[in-house]
């Protein structure tokens, strides 16, 4: 009986360790930018916060991070820790983070640039999603609408003209008449009220 029982324990402890090696395994697979978490195993070069897949590249994408994380931080507020940043020169890099239009902002882990996008106004509004999910956790970003989320990554990184897509125009506008009601400063504060 007890050979039965422990030969049980074993398969258990078993199972549970090929489960623990799998969900990571699968998520790296089918979830591409899951891989912000370890960069450098897909196929990138990192200095810090700041990686590229072209090393020649290092210094633009560190200046273009380093200009975002100021300005958003003198807009809004700083950043408590600086998040990955992958600059992608090629549509490759781009899809092997599952990357999608200009940008994107992966949970709280990080933010991937598509080869096209590498501008300042771009990146700010990445790491304003960042901040958001900062300032309000990531379930209370992903429950405020999106004419707050989107909007103010939007409004606040001050797009050039041309600059922002026309499906954002309504979320921009919505967002900038809210903030002139509340104010800048209180912009936190005010999206958790309501």
């Amino acid at each position: 009986m007890r050979s039965g029982r422990g030969g049980l324990v074993i398969a258990l402890a078993g199972a549970s360790l090929l489960v623990a090696v799998m969900i990571p395994a699968a998520a790296w697979m089918f979830f591409k930018p899951m891989r912000i978490i370890a960069p450098e195993l897909n196929g990138v070069v990192c200095a810090g916060p700041v990686c590229v897949d072209d090393i020649a590249a290092l210094p633009t994408a560190e200046q273009l991070y380093g200009e975002g994380m100021a300005n958003v931080a003198a807009k809004l507020t700083a950043l408590n820790r600086p998040p990955r940043a992958v600059f992608c020169s090629t549509r490759a890099c781009y899809r092997a983070f599952g990357g999608r239009g200009a940008g994107v902002a992966v949970f709280d882990l990080g933010i991937v640039i598509a080869p096209h996008a590498w501008q300042t106004y771009i990146v700010e509004h990445e790491l304003i999603h960042m901040l958001q999910a900062q300032e309000l956790g990531l379930l209370g970003r992903e429950r405020t609408p999106i004419w707050f989320k989107e909007g103010m990554a939007f409004h606040v990184s001050d797009p050039p003209p041309g600059g922002l897509p026309d499906y954002a125009q309504g979320w921009a506008g919505q967002y900038r008449e809210w903030e002139a009601r509340v104010g800048r400063e209180n912009v936190w504060e005010a999206i958790r009220a309501d």
